[in-house]
């Protein structure tokens, strides 16, 4: 893990000192070692790294090669495979930076597809004189970048570029998409402040700011095996790898566990992995996160007893989902106080590593509803398999096969046709039954939210009709940046083994009935994991959720803005003032209020509040920005 920042001016001036020093603080955090640099004419690139990491060879030092410069943020999974194909472009440094600058040397910008792994990276193209930054598929390393005159500067951190490059203007298509979403693809709070797109590289030149996708979805796959245990024994060895390639051999590691399948799956594979010598961790200890009367428990103590893990409780009663002080910090975030208290938690244990189950739902087929299945066998013209799998779903969802039938048909129709543009995807009971909204209708027409699709993609509908769900579902999690560490655990390796690329690709190009049937959600995975459980789980069918903990924060803060004479959400004009009123009265009286849309009102206006504070604070210390006379010639 390290921290990396820069800047580049096109017009090749000299870096002022005040930038350079303000750069390096942005790469400094306790427990990383001191900056390495690069410096050209017009450039300055900045990069720190976890002391004593034994991950890669160089890990700490910056990497400038022939025609480049690079700082890399991340691990990768793939690098004996990668020391095969480049052994001709490397030299004695194989670190992952030094491949990675190998890798775009020789395939250029399209070769990034070929790195497996967690990251993100900046590269300095001499001989284009361009900035080029990427980061890996799923998002998971922040970057951010800000792109204006004849500069762009970047950073890992977003609040320290805020600051430096003076952004305090609020994105109004970010707070459309927070509000509409829950958050914004590709956009942060600040205008003119970007996160780097998952699966994407922003070549900035004088000439402007292009941004190109290196990583398709992989809609085309199929994979098909003669039995259904090759399916078993595929997800088995690939799993394995996912989970064994983030255990860090010279730290602690720090293991989500709720009590879920997900986590439980991935701390029982970590712990077998132990066991039998394929990882060697410092510590692994299993961190769980619960309230007091929480329908885990049983599970998530038969997990820690079956593998007999190192295990850390912490409950959410010290730890609330959000508060008038706790908002996030650059961001708005809820569980601010409980991501604090893991960072903490690591830092006590000498943890560098935090290994989530994040993402286990989508890939391991864990739908209720996935009718869309029937659409396949119609678009195969299996008309007698597609009814009996249709009659099938109708007895589990309790809806009509006419529904399911006509659902399947419609999404099974040429695109050109766009009837299947038009058909709904989500399931029969998908989706909030509330769906109350108290968005300005002025802020909804002036940001496009009338159309509900503009904000993400729509590449998953070239998928099979019966995967266009699951696509639909992974491009909003990746455009979303979901994988993302969240600011407080930035400085760890904060990992998901679910997001390993191989996984995904296997699991979203194998027959969809394999991975779920009427009724069967998860039908693969429990089989292929089945041995893996203790008895307890090998019987469960669902989970517990943190609803309640939510609206125990959320209903005194609603009495509190019903108490206020004048919100900033509505004088900026994002919401009706009517509306809101009335939603929060039904909130504090525990009612139907579309609670999901009104905790992320609830959250934006205390995150503004804070933010006018936070600037009411600093405004007398004038710190040293980058205004728009720094980008003149």
């Amino acid at each position: 893990m390290s921290f990396q920042a820069g800047i580049a001016y096109f017009d090749e001036r000299d870096i002022a000192a005040f930038e350079s020093e303000t750069i390096q603080r942005c790469v400094r955090f306790d427990g990383y070692g001191s900056p390495t640099v690069h410096r050209s004419a017009g450039v300055f690139l900045a990069h720190a790294a976890l002391q004593g990491s034994r991950r890669t060879p160089s890990e700490g030092r910056l990497f400038s090669g022939p025609a480049s410069a690079i700082t890399f943020d991340g691990r990768l999974d793939n690098r004996q495979d990668l020391l095969l194909l480049l052994r001709g472009a490397l030299g004695a440094n194989t670190s992952d930076r030094a491949i990675a600058a190998a890798a775009y040397e020789t395939w250029g910008a399209d070769g990034l597809a070929r790195l497996i792994g967690d990251w993100s990276l900046v590269i300095w193209d001499a001989a284009r004189k361009a900035i080029l930054l990427a980061s890996d598929f799923a998002g998971v390393r922040p970057l951010y970048y800000c792109a204006r005159g004849n500069r762009v500067c970047w950073s890992s951190r977003l609040q320290p570029l805020v600051d430096w490059g003076g952004a305090s203007e609020i994105d109004d298509i970010y707070v459309a998409g927070m509000l509409a979403h829950g958050d914004c693809p590709n956009r942060t709070p600040y205008r003119d402040v970007h996160p780097v797109p998952a699966g994407h590289a922003v070549l900035v030149t004088a000439e402007g700011t292009r941004i190109r996708r290196f990583w398709d979805l992989p809609v085309a796959n199929e994979i098909r095996y003669a039995h259904e245990w090759e399916y078993e024994d595929h997800l088995r060895s690939l799993f394995r790898e996912a989970v064994r390639c983030r255990i860090p051999a010279d730290a602690s590691c720090l293991c989500e566990l709720s009590g879920g399948l997900d986590s439980s799956s991935v701390v029982a594979t970590a712990a077998e992995a132990l066991r039998n010598g394929e990882v060697k961790p410092e510590r692994l200890v299993t961190l769980t996160v619960a309230h007091g009367d929480s329908l885990d428990k049983p599970f998530y103590t038969a997990m820690e007893r079956f593998y007999g893990l190192d295990s850390i409780h912490v409950s959410t009663e010290d730890l609330p989902f959000v508060t008038e002080a706790a908002t996030g910090g650059a961001r708005p975030a809820f569980w601010e106080p409980r991501l604090k208290h893991t960072a903490a938690i690591a830092r006590v244990i000498g943890a560098t590593t935090y290994v989530t189950g994040q993402l286990g739902d989508l890939v391991m087929g864990n739908w209720w509803d996935d009718s869309g299945q029937v659409a396949g066998l119609i678009r195969k013209r299996q008309l007698g398999s597609a009814f009996r799998q249709a009659f099938a779903w109708s007895k589990v969802l309790r809806v009509p096969v006419a529904w399911i039938l006509g659902r399947a048909f419609l999404s099974s129709l040429p695109l050109w046709l766009g009837s299947a543009k038009r058909c709904r995807l989500t399931g029969w009971t998908d989706g909030p039954q509330d769906t109350e909204d108290s968005i300005a209708a002025a802020f909804r027409k002036r940001t496009g939210l009338a159309d509900t699709d503009a904000f993400f993609s729509r590449e998953w509908i070239h998928a099979r009709p019966e995967r266009r769900k699951h696509f639909r579902s992974l491009m909003r999690w990746l455009e979303l940046r979901s994988l993302q560490a969240p600011e407080p655990l930035e400085h760890l390796h904060y990992t998901h083994p679910y997001s390993h690329r191989p996984l995904v690709t296997f699991l979203l190009s194998i027959p969809a009935d394999i991975v779920c049937r009427p009724g069967e959600p998860r039908r693969l995975m429990r089989r292929a994991f089945r041995e893996l459980w203790p008895p307890e789980l090998r019987q469960r069918r669902s989970k517990d959720g943190f609803g309640g903990v939510a609206l125990d924060s959320l209903r005194p803060l609603a009495n509190e803005l019903l108490r206020r004479r004048r919100l900033e959400v509505v004088e900026r004009g994002y919401v009706d003032s009517q509306s809101l009123k009335q939603r929060l009265e039904r909130l504090a009286l525990s009612l139907s209020c579309n609670e999901p849309q009104l905790r992320q009102i609830i959250l934006l206006e205390l995150w503004l509040n804070n933010l006018g504070s936070r600037a009411a604070k600093t405004e007398g210390a004038a710190p040293r920005v980058l205004t728009s006379s720094s980008f003149r010639p």
